[in-house]
């Protein structure tokens, strides 16, 4: 199935200079023509619960989150729900086994809070790495980022425990701590919401 009616109508112009801020801050990128910014990337508002991709769906987008929290998570053979990535401002969320090799996503993204996301086409990207090197650079400072993150959240699984993984989190991004529920926290690392209640006591 292709990715469908998820998306809610454009976010104002105003976002623009959202976007271009993200882009600064996050990436140390700086965008001087608008125009094509707006030609490939399109911002939206997304409430709360809504999904950025659903699982069973082929998505070929990646989205850049300007405000807000999003988690990427799967669900088991028992229908229970594994979260298994927390996004915030600056980061991109897509399922790269979807747009790798056109075929359905077996995982979900979802909005944790009300966000502002821009989508962009893995086609739309090319053209512009085409057009512009610059691009392919960000591209690659995008994906180094993604493989150090992977690679970092299996050695803490594999290296610390339940409470320490809850602690790391808490000094590396004590903004998910803030904002992003405590059952999505405990699915995330890897313990049960009661559990992490006595962790956080």
């Amino acid at each position: 199935m292709k990715e469908s009616g998820i998306l809610k109508p454009p976010a104002s112009e105003e976002n623009d200079e959202l976007l271009v801020k993200c882009f600064k801050d996050h990436f140390n990128f700086t965008i001087d023509d608008l125009s094509q910014i707006r030609k490939h990337f399109s911002c939206y508002h997304k409430k709360k619960r809504d999904f950025l991709i659903r699982e069973g769906y082929t998505s070929t987008n990646y989205f850049l989150i300007l405000e807000g929290y999003a988690r990427s998570f799967y669900r088991t053979e028992k229908g229970e729900e594994v979260t298994i990535e927390l996004l915030g401002s600056g980061e991109f969320a897509s399922s790269m086994y979807s747009i790798l090799k056109r075929a359905p996503s077996f995982m979900c993204i979802q909005c944790v809070t009300d966000c502002i996301v821009c989508k962009i086409s893995e086609a739309s990207f090319e053209e512009l790495a085409t057009e512009n090197p610059a691009w392919i650079q960000l591209g690659m400072t995008c994906l180094k980022s993604a493989l150090l993150k992977k690679e970092e959240r299996i050695l803490t699984f594999g290296k610390l425990k339940g409470k320490e993984r809850y602690a790391k989190l808490m000094e590396e991004r004590p903004d998910i701590i803030k904002h992003v529920p405590v059952q999505y926290i405990a699915s995330y690392i890897g313990v049960k919401p009661e559990s992490l209640s006595r962790i956080k006591g």
